[in-house]
């Protein structure tokens, strides 16, 4: 039983750690959308971690518990083969585990694909084969046009309008939770927030043709 209380620190002290280090990747999150996105990521995972512990701890306790031993060649008599506590236990915690998650990313995704009424600058990305063209509008009246990079301010709203001139493209930042797809005759809309300056990489995840690798562009966040 001490090896199990051990186990069982142990573990609680693994998740006090996944904690904190999804308190600290929220904090250094590149924009509003990607904390949003960490955060659920990092429940999800400690969900994962500890719903997978509690089950080895409890494998582990059994096997110890109900081993064959010298001396013990026959099973106890009148075994219980049932028990409807747990049995509504491992129905019912399971399912509001799951309804839990459900809402937490149904509010992710309301967050992180409706685009705010009011914004600061609307971005288009035009995918071509192979690079990004940018126009970036500002609600002051200025309009920049750039090629494979973009610069924006930080802490402001961004409109992100994504399309494609000639095959299926995907505009992704990693560093900022962005990721849309850009296809031929259809306009798609999103937005995101950036809040550390920086540089970061914008790639195309959709495979359009020879050189997609070249696909690349940069995104600079200015204080």
């Amino acid at each position: 039983m001490r090896s199990a209380r051990r186990l069982i620190l142990v573990t609680t002290l693994f998740l006090a750690a996944l904690l904190m280090s999804a308190a600290s990747a929220s904090a250094a999150s590149g924009s509003t959308s990607d904390a949003q996105i960490s955060s659920l990521f990092w429940i999800v995972s400690i969900l994962a971690v500890a719903i997978g512990v509690f089950v080895g701890v409890v494998m582990v306790i059994t096997i110890l518990k109900f081993r064959v031993r010298k001396g013990h060649t026959r099973p106890q008599a009148n075994l219980p083969t049932s028990h409807h506590g747990l049995e509504a236990a491992w129905t019912i915690v399971p399912a509001v585990i799951l309804l839990v998650l459900g809402i937490l990313a149904f509010e992710t995704l309301t967050f992180t694909d409706t685009v705010p009424q009011t914004w600061d600058v609307q971005v288009t990305a035009i995918g071509h084969q192979w690079f990004w063209e940018f126009w970036t509008n500002s609600t002051n009246g200025t309009s920049v046009h750039s090629i494979g990079a973009l610069t924006l301010k930080s802490n402001l709203t961004v409109k992100l309008v994504i399309k494609s001139v000639d095959v299926d493209h995907s505009l992704f930042i990693p560093a900022l939770g962005v990721h849309l797809d850009a296809i031929p005759g259809h306009d798609n809309t999103g937005w995101f927030k950036p809040n550390l300056p920086g540089t970061y990489d914008i790639v195309c995840t959709q495979f359009c043709g020879v050189s997609h690798y070249a696909m690349v562009a940069t995104l600079t966040v200015t204080s």
